[in-house]
This record gives C-alpha cells, structure tokens and sequence, in this order.
C-alpha cells in the first residue's frame, strides 16, 4: 500500500531534503522576487490581477519543494534525469497556476453555497472578507456554526484532494520524464493512486498545520520552554534587526525544528508521488518484459519451422508488434 510505504520513504527523502534547503530557499527568494515585481507593475494596471498572480506564486512556492522532493526520492531509487535541477522551475511554476486557478475556484463556488444557505447578502459577505483572519472566522462562525464548519470541510477536503491528485505528474515533471521513458507529458498519471495518496497528503497538511504547537511542545519537554515563552513575549515590542538579539540556543533549536517539520510534511508528499510513479514505471517494464518475452517464444518457433510458414509466421509478428504499439499509445 503506497500510504505505508511512503511513511518511512519519507525520511529517505527528509534528509536528502534537508542538505538542499539552502539552495531551495535562495531559488524560492528568486522567485519572490519575480513574483513582486510582477504584482507591483500589474497593481497600477489591473489590481485584480495582481491579487491573483500573488495566489499563484504562492501555490507555485509550495509546489517548488514538493517536486524537489520527488524528484530527489526518484533519485534514490535509480529513476533516470532528463531534466536539469533549474529545469524544476517552469514546470513548477505551470502546476502552480494550475492549482491556484482550482483553488480560486473552489473558494467562488463555496461563497456561493454559503450564500445560498445563509441570510447574508454578497455585500455583506465581501464586508466580512475585509475582516482579520479570527474576526472572519468569529463572524461566519456566528452566522451558521454548522454550515459555516461543512463548507470549511468539503472545500478543503476538494483542495487537499487536488493536490493528491497531482503528485504522480508532480513526480513525472520533477525528472522531465513519463513512466515509459519518453518526455513528460503534462497532468500525466493525474489521479493515480489517489485513495492512498489522499490520506498521506491529509496527514502532510495537518503536520504542516501543527508544527509549530508540536515543535513547541517539544521544546518545553527539553526545558527550552520559559525561554521560549520570554521571546515570543518580546517578538512584538521588536522590529527589525533588534530581532536578531532574541536569537541564541533555545530560539535556533526551535528554528531548526521547525524547518524539519515543514521538511517532512513536504517529503510526505513526495514520497506518496514518487512511489506512485514508480509503480507506473514497474507496469511499463512488466508489460515491455512481457512483450520481449513473446517476441522471442514467437522468433524461437518461426526458426523451427519451414522458410514459407517462417515468413508468414514473422509477417504476423510484425503485425502483432504494430497492434500492440497502437494499444501502449492509447494508453499512454
């Protein structure tokens, strides 16, 4: 089962996470970079786009390190490269917008559901949606608990299931390759193994969720607690470069663990994918083992028989070949 297989995968992947972490995050500050430049000039043309190409770029951030991941998982088990490393940005990028436009669209349709089911009013939603995160969240909470909870539910059940679905093309564009050895085909295998990618990508989000509750639970079992508790009182009296007085042992453990929880929720999801991938590569060596295999019993019994059964005999395995090449490409 792939959601077994990919827990312990996961920590093959973690460390080899981990040692390029720093180059991952110079090549996500890059693409900040780009992505604000891009807001400020479209935010003198067309704020709206703006807002929009902020969605994007950050699903694209995420998608960045699950494909690094992946591809660093298909490593280790020997998959061939086509791509270089720098390759993983375009592809990245693409999926991201990709996601992003069905997040968008998941958010306009459960504003309408909610709307529908609710007294309020559009205008009074969009007053809402002006509010702080907790303000937000208190008022939709005071309006209807229930539906406000189910549509929060089922919207992000369709976001984490979006993304399950996309880790085995995830997987394919992090080596530039599909299963079959040829260039990768965009949304190739989307779906695939998605009842077990599912859970494991649901877990991946709710250790995302808790790092920071879990890592600080951790520190407190360390006894780093009260330290911690003195700098987080004093995050918000501090700004700027008086921040970097608060750092020392207790704060860089916290840190370190920190960035190793994310780590691993992200190595989830690149274990899940890239095991999934696997599996489509094993289904395409058993079926061209399977054909070679066929052909040989076919070349070893036209060499028994006479020159006229013989030419018949490899007219039809040509054939035969031509058919079965058809089949594989509808498949693909």
């Amino acid at each position: 089962m792939t959601f077994l297989r990919a827990i312990p995968f996961s920590f093959n992947i973690l460390w080899r996470l981990a040692l390029v972490f720093p180059f991952m995050t110079i090549a996500l500050i890059m693409l900040g970079i780009v992505a604000g430049f891009l807001v400020f000039v479209t935010a003198f043309i067309a704020p709206l786009v703006s807002i929009l190409l902020i969605g994007f770029f950050a699903v694209g951030a995420s998608v960045l390190p699950t494909m690094v991941g992946t591809r660093l998982g298909l490593r280790a088990r020997g998959a061939s490269v086509r791509n270089s490393a720098a390759g993983l940005v375009l592809p990245a990028v693409g999926y991201g917008l990709f996601e992003a436009l069905c997040v968008l669209l998941i958010v306009a349709l459960s504003s309408v559901v909610y709307v529908l089911a609710t007294p309020l009013t559009w205008q009074d939603l969009g007053q809402l949606i002006e509010m702080d995160e907790d303000v937000l969240l208190q008022q939709l909470m005071s309006v209807s608990p229930v539906i406000t909870l189910i549509i929060f539910a089922v919207g992000g059940l369709f976001v984490v299931s979006l993304r399950a679905a996309l880790l085995t093309p995830f997987a394919g564009a992090s080596i530039g390759a599909d299963p079959s050895g040829r260039a990768h085909t965009p949304f190739y295998g989307f779906g695939s193994a998605f009842w077990s990618l599912l859970p494991l990508t649901i877990l991946s989000y709710v250790l995302w969720g808790l790092a920071v509750p879990l890592v600080t639970l951790i520190c407190f079992m360390l006894g780093f607690g009260e330290a911690l508790a003195m700098a987080a009182s004093q995050v918000e009296t501090m700004e700027g470069a008086e921040l970097l007085d608060l750092l020392g042992l207790e704060t860089g453990v916290f840190l370190a663990l920190l960035i190793v929880f994310y780590l691993w929720a992200f190595s989830l999801q690149c274990a899940g994918g890239a095991l999934a991938f696997l599996n489509h590569l094993a289904r395409e060596n058993d079926a061209q083992n399977a054909f070679d295999m066929s052909m040989d019993a076919h070349l070893a019994a036209a060499s028994q028989t006479s020159p006229r059964v013989q030419k018949e005999m490899q007219s039809a395995d040509v054939m035969e070949l031509v058919r079965s090449r058809m089949r594989q490409n509808k498949r693909d």
